[in-house]
């Protein structure tokens, strides 16, 4: 994470005129990010989300005085912002608001970074976890799932797949035995499932079947990469659907850091029809950490969503994309649809 902020700050500044150097020596130490022909040395902080409460904490640390600091977040609440600039703090709030006020750069303004995210919505699939939950078990809908199986395959507490599994069993879309059911599950989950791509004009250059644009590991050590999804991913998986050679792939991202970089690094297309590709934040992060390898089977280079997540996608599209899944019979998997 604190790589991918290294480079989205980095990117943000150089959208602004400035030339900024990664990683670079400064005597016997190293910078994060060294901002010419200003000089300005940084030091990058990184938050998944900074509260008002702890906006104000952090406003009122005793920051060193060599180098200088800019905390960095996915969100940061209105009041911690106002709390960094009453204290002179600078900050990086990735929908689009950069400070960073060191003399000589005076810089405090809204950068255009397209909002991702569909408003909050409430429900028993509108969390992240429930929606994971849910594709947890929707890949063996043929069997039961216990709280702390489902927790360590998805990466989260068993206290909030609990909370979750209790959620769906209560409005009759789990069993008591985590069975999930068939296909109301499913389609349930595909009405909350949303995904907001964005066009791109180039494409990453894979490595070894791996994203080099984005190759490293979370702070938990699972996968962060790019992860193909809908009609390429969905060819892969063997569904009947007809695409033309170099038709045009579909990536997820597993973080708002990854997609600004995306869109920095490799450019927004100038219309749907020029796109080389496109790419979206993925709706919950086990879309991206669970992933299958089908080089060997269709060629693809890339990390591969599950065939669960692949239907949700496919069912987005209101026009053949229920009509495309029913005629999916996955070979040596239970259908959940």
């Amino acid at each position: 994470m604190e790589v991918e902020a290294c480079a989205a700050l980095a990117d943000a500044l150089t959208s602004l005129g400035l030339s900024v150097l990664r990683e670079v020596p400064i005597g016997n130490r190293r910078v994060d990010l060294l901002v010419e022909p200003a000089g300005v040395e940084i030091e990058v902080k990184v938050r998944s989300v900074i509260t008002s409460a702890s906006g104000s904490e952090l406003a009122q640390q005793d920051y060193p005085k060599s180098g200088h600091l800019v905390w960095v977040a996915d969100r940061i609440a209105a009041e911690a912002k106002q709390a960094f600039r009453e204290q002179g703090v600078n900050f990086f709030d990735l929908r689009g608001e950069l400070r960073v006020v060191e003399p000589p750069l005076f810089i405090d303004t809204k950068i255009d970074v397209r909002e991702p995210y569909p408003p909050a919505r409430s429900g028993p699939l509108d969390s992240q976890v429930a929606k994971e939950t849910a594709i947890a078990c929707l890949l063996t809908p043929d069997r039961p799932h216990g709280v702390r199986e489902t927790a360590r395959l998805i990466g989260r507490s068993p206290g909030a797949v609990s909370k979750a599994m209790a959620g769906l069993e209560r409005v009759g879309l789990l069993t008591s035995r985590g069975e999930p059911m068939v296909p109301y599950l499913f389609h349930d989950l595909a009405t909350v499932w949303r995904r907001h791509p964005v066009a791109l004009a180039n494409m990453p250059g894979p490595e070894t079947g791996r994203m080099s644009l984005d190759a490293e590991p979370s702070p938990d050590g699972m996968p962060s990469e790019w992860t193909l999804t809908d009609t390429v991913a969905a060819q892969s998986w063997g569904i009947p659907l007809v695409a033309p050679g170099g038709y045009p792939p579909d990536f997820y991202v597993p973080t708002r850091a990854s997609f600004h970089l995306a869109r920095t690094r490799l450019g927004e297309a100038t219309s749907p029809e020029k796109r080389a590709c496109t790419v979206a934040i993925t709706p919950v992060r086990f879309a991206c950490r669970h992933q299958f390898d089908h080089s060997d089977t269709s060629g693809i280079e890339w990390p591969v969503a599950s065939h669960v997540v692949v239907a949700l996608d496919l069912a987005q599209d209101k026009a053949r994309g229920l009509e495309m899944i029913e005629q999916w019979e996955p070979e040596g998997i239970v259908r959940a649809w």
